[in-house]
Parts: structure tokens; C-alpha cells; sequence
């Protein structure tokens, strides 16, 4: 996403200076306009305009913290990082704090839509100061689509409501799927859910981006079949379900949705042997042998 956030800028007219570690997107990024940075230092001294503005696109968590911490030695006061991760709230609350005692503006936003997005326009959730969200609004206003920024409110918002935009998608991808697997299994054999998903996407009440991205997923393979059923979290789901136990929200579909996803990593699925086991104790009933 990172990449394609330079590439929207670039082609929006922003003098951009890059860096990455890998060389191939960086090569990608340069060869369209792009100044090339060697290293972080490098990166902040690249950049002319004062405040310097600096986005960060990396994963949520100790990559995403310890690079800030990094850019902040070499930035001057009044300078801003804007961080486009996944990160927990909490987390960049205490980042902004932390670059607030060095005279470093910090904002968090939470951005949705994918790579594609990226390069074309994405829906973003922005916390942090107010006044130094207004400075640079118009860099949220040229990366998001039309009516597809929103300044949420102070430091932690934009990520926060980032989670909670990623446990409704959980909720959502969950329910979609179940959905499939019965028409799938039903008593109506060889139904295209590709067309069905498209049909779906035709002014029904459930259309959207995700049903678009089922019909694409399988147009190119209809039962799924080179898929395996492994379905990894990134944590934001995790996060919202604690948040809500915390604040006494019930949150009975997305911690389900979480769950499912859990239980589709394990192979041996022993606590499934173990309702097996009480069901043929207390019951006498029949057990398959695995």
C-alpha cells in the first residue's frame, strides 16, 4: 500500500521522497518520479518543505513504533509523521505523547481499501490534533476517494475506528461465507456462485466490495479448491473484542467470526474430540475412530 500511496501522490503532482528497504518497489517508485532515499536519515534530509511531512505505511505493531522512534531523531521541531498502519490505539496514543515532549506532530490514520485503494483512492480515518490535521488535509483529501476522509478526533481515534471498520469486515466475510458453503452444499447442484455474487452485487441489499471480491475469487477458481480453509487475523479483531468486553458492548457475531478463524488453524481439533468423548460417556453414542 505503501508503494501505491507514493505512486497516487506522484501522479497528483507531490515531490516525493522515498525510501524502502526492499529495492524492487523503490526502483518502482524512483523510475516514476520519486527521489530515492538511502536511509531514514536520508529520507527526512531529502525533504525541502518545512513542516516536512513524513507518512509511514508499514505493519502495526514494533516495525511500525520503532522506525517512528527512528524518524523523530532526525525530524525538526513542528515536523509531522503521519502513520497509515493498522496499529493498536493505545500504542499510538502513547506515540503521539512521546513525539509531542520532542516538538514532533504525530497523527494516526487508519486506511482502508487495499493496494487498490492506495493507488487510486481510499476511505481514511484520521486522529491528532486538530490543528495539525488541518495542515495537512489536503494530502487526505488527494488520497481518498470523493467524501472518503474524516477527521474522527483526537490522538488514538483514527485507528480505533480503523479496528472497529476491520471486526465489522470479520463479521461480514464470515457471514458471506457461510452463506456460500450452503448454496455450495445445497440441495441445488452446479450453481455459479460467480454469477450469483455478481447478481447479488446488482442492487440487492447485501452488495458491496466483498461480494464483488467473492465473484472475483471465484471466476478464477469456482469451488476454491487451490484455497486451503487457513484463515490467519492481523489483530485488529482480537483488539475489538477486548475493547468491547471492556466497555460491556455486546459483540456476539464479530468474536464468533474471530473464533472461526482461530479454529480453522487447528489441525488436530482436539477439543472437537473431546465433545465426541463426553457425547459417547454420557450417551453411549457412536464416536468415528481418527
Amino acid at each position: 500500500m505503501g508503494k501505491n500511496i507514493c505512486l497516487q501522490m506522484l501522479d497528483k503532482r507531490y515531490v516525493v521522497t522515498a525510501y524502502n528497504r526492499s529495492p524492487e518497489p523503490l526502483k518502482e517508485v524512483t523510475d516514476m518520479g520519486a527521489k530515492p532515499a538511502k536511509s531514514l536519515k536520508d529520507l527526512v534530509g531529502g525533504l525541502q518543505n518545512h513542516p516536512k511531512v513524513i507518512w509511514v505505511m508499514l505493519t502495526s505493531g514494533e516495525a511500525t513504533t520503532n522506525i517512528i522512534h527512528e524518524l523523530s531523531e532526525y525530524c525538526n521541531e513542528g515536523d509531522i509523521i503521519i502513520d497509515g498502519s493498522n496499529s493498536f490505539y493505545k500504542n499510538s496514543i502513547a506515540l503521539h505523547e512521546n513525539l509531542k515532549k520532542k516538538g514532533v506532530a504525530y497523527l494516526d490514520a487508519g486506511c482502508s481499501g487495499g493496494p487498490s485503494g492506495a493507488l487510486k483512492g481510499m476511505s481514511i480515518m484520521v486522529g491528532g490534533d486538530k490543528e495539525v490535521f488541518e495542515k495537512v488535509e489536503n494530502i487526505f483529501r488527494d488520497l481518498s476517494v470523493s467524501n472518503g476522509y474524516l477527521y474522527v478526533g483526537k490522538s488514538g481515534s483514527g485507528h480505533f475506528t480503523k479496528m472497529v471498520h476491520n471486526a465489522i469486515e470479520y463479521g461480514m466475510m464470515q457471514s458471506l461465507g457461510e452463506g456460500l458453503e450452503l448454496i455450495e452444499n445445497g440441495p441445488y447442484k452446479n450453481v455459479d456462485l460467480a454469477k450469483l455474487c455478481k447478481l447479488w452485487n446488482n442492487g440487492s441489499v447485501i452488495r458491496g466490495y466483498l461480494i464483488e471480491l467473492a465473484a472475483r475469487a471465484m471466476e478464477k477458481d469456482p469451488h476454491l479448491k487451490d484455497i486451503a480453509p487457513y484463515v490467519e487475523d492481523s489483530g485488529e479483531g482480537r483488539w475489538a473484542v477486548s475493547e468491547a468486553i471492556d466497555n460491556n458492548v455486546p459483540f456476539s457475531t464479530i468474536s464468533y467470526s474471530l473464533f472461526a478463524r482461530i479454529d480453522s488453524r487447528s489441525e488436530k481439533k482436539f477439543q472437537k474430540r473431546v465433545l465426541a468423548a463426553l457425547r459417547q460417556e454420557f450417551g453411549g453414542h457412536a464416536v468415528k475412530k481418527g
